[in-house]
């Protein structure tokens, strides 16, 4: 906590964002540690080092990738749940899953309950 209120967030709630997406593929534990973060917020920045080198930021295509592959977790495959999650049409679903080459089947239920 110590790092994450004691750097100034020049991106504001985006750089934020950032910095968590970052440590959520980075971190493999339990727990996201300092180390996970980027480095410009566990280390900070160096006179030396470039503006554009301390800010390490995800491009749209990852966090697209990113978001479709949580959405479809917590909707168990049902593309259309996932695409209200993210608020988008299930053809945008489809097409970003045909785009990232993610395949994710929806779990069928046996026995009395039938799917929705």
């Amino acid at each position: 906590m110590a790092y994450l209120t004691g750097y100034h967030w020049p991106g504001n709630v985006r750089e934020l964002k950032s910095a968590f997406e970052y440590a959520f593929v980075t971190c493999q534990d339990a727990m996201i540690r300092p180390h996970h973060l980027p480095p410009n917020i566990h280390v900070g920045p160096t006179d030396e080092t470039p503006v554009s080198v301390t800010r390490k930021t995800f491009n749209r295509e990852e966090i697209k990738r990113i978001e479709l592959i949580e959405a479809l977790d917590e909707s168990e495959g049902n593309q259309s749940r996932a695409a209200e999650l993210l608020g988008v049409t299930r053809v945008t679903i489809w097409n970003r899953m045909r785009r990232f080459g993610v395949q994710y089947k929806k779990r069928m239920e046996t026995g009395d309950e039938t799917e929705k």
